[in-house]
């Protein structure tokens, strides 16, 4: 039987840059509430909506994910992305995984509510919106009326199904751990302790 077939499939994107607790807290709540089968973290290689100056190089980013992600078998990890050369888009990314190993499969994509509140403006959109289910989760900032009046805009706009994630409001972002380090203050109980030992082993983020 072919990998996938019958199967309902997560996808975590992002940059992961550093990976936190509030990734892996979107994931596990997916993973239970939707009945999925999996969820894959597929770290971004370049994008084009972000400045990626100060980002971790991606086989670092897919490196500290990979110490957490190892012990957990309902996770997988892929460098779909960030073998790729160029531009990532999510679209793009998705039509090579229903082409391939994932072609049976039901996708279903998880975001934060940040996420959704402008992915129509993503490439594609039309493209994302086929292809899969939309995960959206609760963050910390958006109302559960602000986040249903966006899923029933996106599903007017573009057939969109969308499903809403309930997770604890984790008010943890990459950005704040990277300021952190670089203030040289402690990221402890913010993400897991084996991703703090390989930033301090390969002196990330202007830690010291």
């Amino acid at each position: 039987m072919e990998k996938g077939v019958n199967k309902k499939i997560g996808i975590m994107g992002g940059t992961f840059d550093p990976p936190h607790f509030g990734h892996f807290v979107i994931a596990q709540a997916a993973f239970e509430q939707l009945g999925l089968d999996k969820v894959v973290f597929i770290p971004n290689g370049k994008i084009v909506y972000k400045d990626t100056r100060d980002e971790a190089q991606s086989r670092h980013r897919f490196n500290m994910l990979r110490t957490v992600i190892e012990s957990n078998p309902d996770f997988e990890l892929s460098d779909i992305e960030i073998c790729r050369a160029g531009t990532c888009y999510t679209a793009d990314t998705l039509t090579q995984l229903k082409r391939g190993e994932y072609k049976d499969a039901e996708l279903y994509f998880l975001v934060g509510a940040d996420s959704l509140d402008y992915m129509e403006k993503w490439y594609r959109p039309d493209v994302i919106f086929k292809l899969c289910t939309v995960a959206a989760a609760e963050r910390p900032g958006f109302d559960k009326s602000d986040i249903d009046k966006k899923i029933g805009e996106l599903t007017e706009a573009f057939g969109a199904k969308i499903e809403k994630i309930s997770i604890p409001l984790i008010g943890v972002s990459s950005t704040m751990l990277r300021q952190k380090l670089a203030a040289g203050e402690s990221i402890r109980y913010l993400t897991h302790d084996s991703i703090i030992e390989y930033i301090e082993r390969h002196d990330l983020y202007g830690g010291g």
